[in-house]
């Protein structure tokens, strides 16, 4: 018996698309909502600052190593939204310390927390485990995986008080095993997992969180391993958008489940039924014939 695909049937989006457009239909989708992100000085976090600030956000504190950078995004932010209210914060989501700290601030500006994004990544150059570098690869398993416990650690009971979301940025890499990306395809697997956690221990208390692929984009970040390159062709609002209709309410059956950017969100509510009924979109070890007795 071939193994099961792990692609599922659905149409694939690389841009912004009806469904998850904020002039249209996510107009005012986050309206006075308090989003704390993650990684927010470029790239994916960046644009999800300034689509969650077109979608009506009242505030949103936005964390990363760099403050200069912080705060131009912080600066652009209120330009597309003269009502929103942006907070830069210097941190490193590795340091326990700092998150806590950064979050404790966060509700002192703003008194709640409605979304959490974990943005935060880093990608190693990628070579077969023998020849790796051992900083590198436990970088970005640390930054990945430390980095967004380290966010959900501090910000889960103001979660629980919004019945909010979270958001941890995994990859299609996840379920990927190519040469030399040990690290990072390993520790986005950890992430998909870290998800379910999440949802089996919060889920009864309103918290709703998705593991999601944020597409092919060609960040800076992702520049660092010149053999995807050529593979990362996919608009970078299609992730920033996508999450701010994740966290509008139409999509909660979803939560604890990794779901694709690229995925037309408005074909896999169709799906619904097969997704609830067969507890789909999660890790597990599919085990094929074996599951029939001889």
């Amino acid at each position: 018996m071939p193994a099961h695909s792990e692609n599922p049937s659905i149409t694939l989006h690389h841009d912004v698309y009806p469904g998850i457009d904020i002039n249209t239909r996510l107009k005012d989708a986050a309206k006075g909502k308090v989003v704390y992100i993650t990684g927010a000085s470029r790239g994916i976090g960046e644009s999800t600052v300034y689509a969650y600030a077109k979608a009506g956000a009242s505030g949103i504190f936005i964390t990363a190593r760099s403050i200069s950078d912080l705060k131009t995004v912080a600066e652009t932010a209120k330009k597309t939204s003269s009502s929103v209210v942006v907070e830069p914060y210097a941190v490193d989501v590795t340091d326990d310390k700092q998150v806590g700290e950064s979050v404790k601030k966060c509700i002192e500006k703003f008194g709640r927390i409605d979304v959490v994004v974990a943005n935060a990544g880093y990608l190693e150059k990628w070579t077969k485990i023998g020849d790796s570098d051992p900083d590198g690869w436990w970088k970005s398993v640390s930054v990945s995986v430390r980095g967004s416990f380290n966010v959900i650690h501090h910000t889960i009971k103001y979660l629980v008080e919004t019945k909010g979301y979270a958001i941890l940025l995994s990859s299609a890499g996840a379920q990927a095993r190519y040469l030399g990306a040990s690290g990072y395809q390993s520790a986005k697997h950890q992430l998909n997992r870290f998800a379910e956690f999440i949802q089996v221990e919060y889920g009864s208390e309103g918290v709703k969180v998705f593991a999601i692929h944020p597409g092919g984009v060609l960040t800076k970040l992702a520049a660092n391993e010149p053999s995807i390159v050529p593979l990362l062709k996919d608009k970078v609002e299609l992730a920033s958008h996508t999450m701010v209709r994740l966290t509008s309410g139409s999509e909660d059956y979803l939560s604890g489940r990794y779901v694709s950017c690229n995925w037309d969100l408005d074909e896999l509510v169709k799906r619904r039924k097969e997704i609830e009924e067969g507890d789909l979109l999660k890790n597990r070890l599919d085990i094929g014939s074996l599951a029939d007795a001889l």
